[in-house]
Parts: structure tokens; sequence; C-alpha cells
């Protein structure tokens, strides 16, 4: 079998710590499965080594420390790994192992024979050995295909320009759609516009149940903006967190689709695959796979296909660095103290994104030259896009020269004008309300005291003996309002 590389991912140094992870998507999906769920995924070799890598290096440390152990992990080896006093409560060294509990790595942690322990999942353990020591039966990291010697096979360079040109047909489909840019791209299948609908990235505004879209009058929605702004990584997987939600909600098996997924991302760039041989139960999701550029085959009933970057890159990084290009043509923004901004890129898709909210007015073959301002920002914010989003995005997009000035990466003063921008949309906030007013200044606090005591009451204004109560307990509050108005006149 194909035997991946097993180095984890490097952490791209620039990004902010506080930045969503890629995977935050899968990750949501996964916290949300039962134990039997990750009993099927680990029947995959190719399952168990992504699942190992995603977790944190101290963790995954510890479960290959203790991978060939025939005796549970016992508390007091965690403590003596991480170097963490021996009074150390139990809580503490729970959360070093709360990832590999969250992925049933490990079982919950139980007090046998005095002494605290986590068993292992003996379907994971068992797994990940064969991952390593290349002794699995699955096929889960590929099948090649069987082809002739002579046989004319794509290169990588096209086979990344396949997906490139695929995946970015798609959004550059969803840009078009809602800025009314026309971008010489083909119209995505309608397999893939029905998906765009159901995730909510478009939807058909004519369209009042939001049953019956119309495909050829779908247009971009505000979380299809935000979508637009995220990282390329972050994108395939929200995508493919969609596709695998929509089989669920079929009823069909998506821990098989899942499995692909891990299996893709353990592939080689080049290398031919036998569909039939490597995913002989997920062969549909495989032919909906080519549509979003993740793989490519020669023909669409073909039992050879190739990966692209596209799938390679799930488990192994970010895609956008692994398309053969140097990390640096994907950092191309330069912004000054002022606001300008200066664009080194030709890529009409990037130059769209811009467009949601810089002021663009120069353009060359290869810079675009352009300005945050207001209005432009608010625009953007009004289609949904948050000021964490643009800054987000114009952080990972810096060019290199702006890593050689101090600290911070973007100037405070423009990181602060794009949160008071994204404020000022929200200095009002409107509310159902009944206004009632009073001639009787004893009837007026009665009726704020009984609002009060009712948690009904919203705003009072003694000097004018004004109260704005809650719309649906009006007609309490009218009924207390004339029972005592009648006590009032009698006296009482």
């Amino acid at each position: 079998m194909v035997q991946p590389s097993f180095s984890h991912p490097r952490n791209d140094s620039s990004s902010s710590s506080t930045s969503p992870s890629p995977t935050a998507a899968l990750d949501t999906f996964l916290d949300n499965q039962h134990q039997s769920y990750f009993e099927e995924l680990y029947k995959s070799e190719a399952v168990c080594l992504c699942i190992l890598r995603s977790l944190p290096p101290v963790c995954r440390h510890i479960i290959l420390h203790h991978l060939w152990s025939h005796q549970p992990l016992r508390t007091t080896e965690v403590k003596s790994f991480v170097q963490m006093d021996v009074k150390a409560s139990l809580e503490e060294v729970d959360e070093v192992m709360k990832p590999a509990l969250k992925r049933k790595i490990l079982h919950p942690m139980i007090l046998k024979k005095g002494k605290n322990i986590w068993s292992s999942n003996d379907a994971f353990k068992r797994g990940l050995r064969n991952a390593l020591t290349g002794l699995g039966t699955s096929n889960s990291f590929g099948v090649p295909y069987d082809r002739d010697d002579d046989a004319e096979i794509p290169s990588q360079e096209e086979l990344v320009a396949y997906g490139e040109e695929a995946f970015e047909g798609i959004l550059k489909y969803m840009v078009s759609s809602g800025l009314g840019i026309g971008f010489s791209v083909a119209r995505p299948q309608p397999e893939v516009l029905e998906l765009l609908h159901i995730s909510g990235l478009m939807t058909d505004p004519t369209d009042e149940t939001g049953q019956r879209p119309n495909i050829n009058r779908m247009t971009i929605t505000s979380k299809g903006f935000q979508f637009l702004l995220e990282d390329r990584q972050t994108q395939l997987w929200e995508i493919l967190m969609y596709y695998l939600n929509a089989k669920e909600a079929n009823s069909e098996r998506s821990a098989e689709v899942l499995s692909m997924f891990f299996s893709l991302g353990c592939m080689q760039l080049g290398q031919d695959y036998s569909a039939s041989k490597s995913f002989p139960h997920a062969l549909s999701a495989l032919n909906d796979l080519a549509q979003y550029g993740f793989i490519y085959r020669p023909s669409p009933d073909a039992d050879q296909f190739f990966p692209t970057h596209l799938a390679t890159a799930l488990c192994s990084g970010d895609a956008a660095t692994t398309k053969g290009q140097d990390v640096d043509e994907k950092r191309f923004l330069i912004l000054e103290t002022n606001y300008k901004i200066y664009a080194y890129t030709s890529n009409e898709l990037e130059i769209a994104i811009l467009n949601l909210f810089v002021d663009i007015r120069i353009r060359y073959p290869n810079l675009v030259v352009g300005k945050l301002d207001r209005k432009n920002v608010k625009s953007a914010m009004e289609k949904g896009i948050s000021a964490n989003q643009i800054i987000s995005y114009l952080s990972s997009h810096a060019h290199p020269q702006m890593y050689n000035s101090p600290p911070p990466l973007l100037h405070p003063t423009i990181v602060d004008q794009l949160h008071l921008w994204d404020r000022e949309r929200n200095r009002l906030k409107t509310e159902d309300t009944v206004m009632l007013e009073f001639f009787s200044k004893e009837l007026f606090e009665d009726t704020v005291n009984e609002a009060t005591t009712n948690a009904a009451l919203q705003l009072s204004i003694p000097t004018q003996k004004f109260m704005f109560i809650e719309p649906q307990t009006k007609a309490a509050i009218t009924d207390f309002v004339k029972e005592r108005q009648n006590q009032l006149r009698s006296g009482f």
C-alpha cells in the first residue's frame, strides 16, 4: 500500500493564536458523535492516523508512547511525562488527555485497584499500529491503479490547476451572484448548487418557502460572504461537512464517506488510484467530489482517479501552500496606516473578495491599489461580514514585507477603526413595546411596581409619567390599571 508521511503539519507562526482551527467544522461534527460512530471510523487505518495527527502535540506524544503497551494508561505516567506536580488534581491530568477522550481514543478515567487509569480504545490502537507498520488490510490509504507503464498521466502541476479551476469556479460564481461581477466561469453542476442552497451559502430570493429554489436565480447570502473570507483549508472542510450532513439528512451512512475524506487526505499528489478497490462502498460520493475539484477522473465512468492538492492537503496542512507554489504567493497585501491597500495579485477571485470591503481605485496587471473606507466596510458588514473576519483576512494575506515592521502586524489604529465601524451598526436596538401614559402619579407608581414585580417593565419616565412594557403583558397590566384606578376612585 502507499504509505503516507507521518510528519505533523506545521503551525503558521504568522497566524493569530485566537484564529479558529481550519478543521473547526469537522471538530464540531465529531464532538456530537457517539462511541459507535468512532468504532466504525476506526476500522480505517487512515482515519486513525489522521485523528492522531489532529491531537495537540503533548497528547499525541503520550498516545504514541503508550501505543505498544498492553496496560492501561495511568495518571502517574501522564504526570511524569508532562513533568506535572505529583500532587496535581485529577481534573488537571484529565484536561491533558481531554482531546483523546473527546475522540474516544481513551475511555473515561476510572479507579481500579487504587489507581486512576484510562483504558484504550482497542479499535483505534489496532488501526494506528497497522497504519504505522503497513499491516492494514482496509486499503484505506488507497490502492494504486494498475495501468500500462507507457500510459500518459497528468502532471502534479496539471492536477493542481484542475483542482484550483474547479473550486475557484464555485467561489467565483458565488461572488458574481452577489456583486454583479461577470466571471468567465461555467455554472456549477446542479448538485453543487443544491448543496450551496442547503448549506445556506446561496438562496433563491424569489422562493419564499425555501423548499423549491430555482438554481438559475441563486444569489449569495451573508453566510456565503463570510465563507468567502475564510482561508482555503477552512472552506474545504466546511464544504465537506455540509456534504456529510446532507448525506445524514437522507439517512445515508456518513461514516464511510467521512473515512473516504481522511483516506484522500493521506494519498499522494500525482499518484493514480483505483476507485472500485479503494472505495467500493462510496463510489457515488467519490463522483460528487470530482465536481468540487478534489479528484480528477479521465472520464466519468473511469475506475482510475487522481487526488488533487485539495484532497491530499486535507489532513496535512493548508491547501494554499501545497499548490507547488511558494507560501509567500498567498501573502500579497500591504496595508498602510493611512488605510491604503496595495494588493500584488492578478487573481480575479482575490480581487473580487477585496472588492467586498475595499474601495479599489487603480488596477494594474499585477497590482491593485485601494483604500479601506467607511462606506465600503459598512457595506460589507451589512452583507454579514464582521470586523474580525476582515482583520483575519488582512492578516493571513499580509505581504512578507509587513513582517519587517515591529508587531503587531496590523496597526492598532486600523484594527480599532474596523471594530468601531462594526459597532456603529449596533448603536440602536429595536424592541416591540407598549407605551402607557398616566395622569395620576400614584397610579403611575403603583403600575410601575406591578410591572417590575412581573418582569414586564422595559422603561419608565417618572417626570412625564410614561412607561413601556412588554407587548405580551399588555392585557395583564391593563387589567391591573383598571382595577387599581377603580380602587383609587373609591378611596381605597
